[in-house]
């Protein structure tokens, strides 16, 4: 029922005189009720405040409670209770908009009926209250990817009256698919750049109301002449930024099922049908925890009732998550793989499970993120995950791959010197990158800004997390691509050494190399250092090689201040960092003082030598682990001498007999270094060293060390034999 508009008490009062007498005595009136009454809506009723009837003086009187009320006027579906309340239903007919009078007669009760008095009042019934406009409101701006209040106000009935809003449905409509309203809430997913333009109408029992505005992610904006006399009264809203800050809320049970109870079962069904990607061609990673602690992990489709069916042998845990593969843009997606096709317009606001943030066009074969204000977004329940980045066939330059702003991959696609060759298109993998705040997004900056597609696996909680090892450093320390299939020649390839160090570890260790061409200990601390400290955890180890480029580009007090800041933020998190000097090439072949030390010298690195001895000063007095690689290198080079060093370790044309680059290692150079520096650690280990923390390299799982002979020739060109013990790889392509 409509509640009546309070307040209003004036009454039309009739005076009478009393039967037979010459002047009034007394005089009797009406009071309270109210001037005018809404017609009730189909199904309610509207009653008035009671009436009450006075008699007395004008200014004055007593009420009178033995009283009978009447309705005068013929009106079906009006009645008045014995208090003086009249009561209209909805069979009552108002009329037109002028409305019908209604007549209400109040009788004193008494013992001689022909002395009974009455008195009479006017109730005006207006017909039913309806809503002949009303306003939109809308915000100043809105929070991409959040929801702001959207609500009607200023509500003006059919009489010109402010009303109360009524409980009727609201029909809304849009301009734009990209807009919607959700339990009062405007959602705004548009793709905006400078400025858009868009409309929402509300419409309450045949009565609309529009809003045009504009949407803008400019603080400052001003609209544009020819958008103003478009958008005559528009108003303006920014759309601000995403906030990644805000912790997304992500369903876990939606992205894997896990299982650590299994006594008694043989066989065990896993309904995969409610998780994200669920399709005939959606692919799921099975792993299975064995007795013994062991793990085996394959990927399996589920049946056609969205069911994957395991048999279960001496098991005691299981877990099973989907791979979630996006092919972006352009790419064609590989069939039966599960692949899901993501165009350019699939724009992230907030509540989707993928989607594009910032300005993305097509390319040949993927898609381009200029720099990292653009990414693909993951919606994702916090944990470790492995991430594999594929990139299109155009993409040849150089990227770093930030996950959540924080560098996991440099150096992606350089393809360095020495003509490495391969298999395009390049692909690069993640281990267990931890991902917080509900989603993942993935960003690429420096040279090429390409991507073709994504792939996501959860790393397995039911199994032990793997100590993992991050690299730092410059050119020398970086990955190249593409991976090579066989093993080249030597004195070919530019490689780094850290992109084999891994074949120097067990899988009991994770390597992560974000070394940088380029770079020196700054510019490295703010490229790459935040990937480590935001995915490292405690037990971790760090290794971080400086100098070379520290001599071109900053100096040694800049090196030692910024080398000291990694020390004390890992230390922080508990992360175990390990020094590691430059180490000699055949274009320093010198001593320290820069005098030429011959064919089978000793090399010192000449003007690299006093940034190795800051390092070596640093690792003192932090107390930290050192690989003196500097040392070593000039070691083992004064056996095998420097023309095989220049032709074997670096970068080597032998069909011309021209060393190349003489700084730059080739992969079997790389292959000798990560050997040296994967040899130290373990005789360290194996002699229980420990830092000035009490932390131990027990951490680290290298194969175990062997003899063997190494042949070369001495300075006078015969064939020498020199034996060797060390760390032997065991070959492996990178990020398999």
């Amino acid at each position: 029922m409509r509640k009546v508009l309070k307040g209003l008490m004036v009454i039309a009062a009739v005076l009478l005189t009393a039967c037979g007498k010459e002047e009034a005595e007394e005089i009797m009136r009406i009071t309270g009720g109210q001037e005018y009454i809404y017609a009730p809506q189909e199904g309610t009723k509207a009653q008035t405040a009671p009436y009450t009837v006075i008699m007395g003086e004008a200014d004055g009187g007593q009420t009178v409670s033995d009283v009978t009320w009447e309705i005068l006027t013929s009106a079906s579906g009006v009645s008045v209770s014995a208090d003086g309340v009249v009561i209209i239903d909805d069979t009552y007919v108002a009329g037109d908009i002028n409305g019908t009078d209604i007549v209400i007669q109040a009788t004193v009760n008494g013992s001689d009926e022909a002395a009974k008095e009455t008195a009479a009042a006017t109730l005006h019934v207006r017909e039913a209250e309806r809503a002949a406009s009303f306003d939109i409101l809308l915000p100043d701006s809105i929070q991409a990817g959040t929801a702001a209040e959207i609500s009607l106000a200023n509500w003006v009935n059919q009489y010109g009256e402010p009303m109360e809003a009524p409980h009727s449905e609201v029909e809304w409509a849009f301009s734009h698919e990209k807009l919607s309203v959700e339990e009062g809430q405007l959602q705004v997913r548009m793709k905006v750049g400078q400025e858009a333009f868009a409309a929402v109408c509300a419409t309450v029992d045949g009565v609309s109301a529009e809003k045009r505005f504009i949407v803008t992610r400019e603080e400052n904006y001003e609209p544009s002449p020819e958008m103003l006399e478009k958008l005559a009264l528009a108003e303006i809203i920014i759309l601000r930024e995403v906030d990644f800050t805000r912790v997304r809320e992500v369903d876990t049970e939606s992205y894997a099922y896990v299982r650590e109870s299994l006594a008694g079962l043989e066989t065990l069904a896993v309904d995969v049908s409610g998780m994200v990607n669920a399709g005939s061609h959606t692919q799921y990673q099975v792993a299975v925890r064995h007795g013994d602690g062991s793990v085996t992990i394959e990927d399996r489709k589920a049946d056609a009732d969205g069911i994957i069916r395991l048999a279960l042998q001496d098991a005691d845990a299981v877990e099973v998550s989907p791979v979630l593969r996006f092919c972006l843009g352009d790419c064609e997606p590989a069939e039966g793989q599960g692949a899901v096709q993501v165009a350019v317009t699939d724009q992230y606001t907030g509540q989707e499970a993928y989607g594009f943030y910032g300005q993305v066009a097509n390319v040949a074969g993927g898609v381009s993120m200029r720099g990292t204000a653009n990414s693909f977004v993951v919606a994702l329940p916090d944990g470790f995950y492995s991430i594999k980045i594929t990139k299109p066939m155009s993409g040849t330059g150089r990227s770093t791959v930030k996950i959540n702003d924080a560098s996991q991959g440099t150096n992606v696609g350089n393809q360095g010197t020495g003509g490495r060759t391969g298999v395009l298109p390049y692909t690069y993998l993640m281990e267990d990158v931890l991902i917080e705040g509900g989603t993942a997004r993935i960003s690429l900056d420096e040279k090429d800004y390409t991507l073709a597609a994504v792939e996501v696996r959860r790393t397995p909680q039911i199994v032990e997390r793997r100590v993992h090892i991050y690299l730092g450093g410059d050119s020398t320390v970086s990955n190249y691509y593409p991976i090579e299939e066989t093993e080249p020649q030597p004195g070919r390839f530019q490689t780094g050494w850290g992109q084999v160090f891994g074949q120097y570890v067990t899988e009991a260790n994770v390597v992560t190399n974000l070394a940088g061409g380029g770079t020196y200990a700054k510019s490295w601390y703010e490229m790459a250092f935040p990937g480590v400290i935001q995915n490292a955890q405690p037990g971790d180890y760090f290794l971080i090689q400086a100098g070379i480029n520290d001599r071109s580009y900053s100096n040694q007090e800049e090196m030692v201040e910024y080398l000291s800041r990694m020390i004390d933020q890992c230390r922080e998190k508990d992360v175990i960092v390990i020094l590691v000097t430059t180490m000699q090439s055949p274009k320093f072949w010198k001593d320290k003082d820069g005098n030429e030390v011959g064919e089978h010298g000793v090399p010192a690195g000449s003007g690299l030598a006093p940034f190795m001895d800051s390092i070596r000063q640093l690792a003192a007095e932090k107390e930290v682990f050192l690989v003196d690689t500097g040392k070593l290198t000039g070691e083992w080079y004064s056996q095998v001498g420097r023309t095989y060093v220049a032709q074997n370790y670096h970068i080597y044309n032998s069909e011309t007999n021209v060393e190349e680059d003489t700084l730059h290692l080739s992969y079997h150079g790389a292959l000798k270094i990560a050997e040296l520096v994967a040899t130290a650690l373990a005789q360290m280990q194996t002699e229980g060293a420990a830092d000035g923390r009490g932390n131990t390299l027990d951490g680290l799982s290298f194969h175990e060390m062997r003899e063997y002979q190494f042949v070369c020739q001495d300075g006078a060109g015969e064939e020498i034999s020199v034996k060797v013990t060390g760390v032997p790889a065991v070959y492996r392509r990178y990020g398999e």
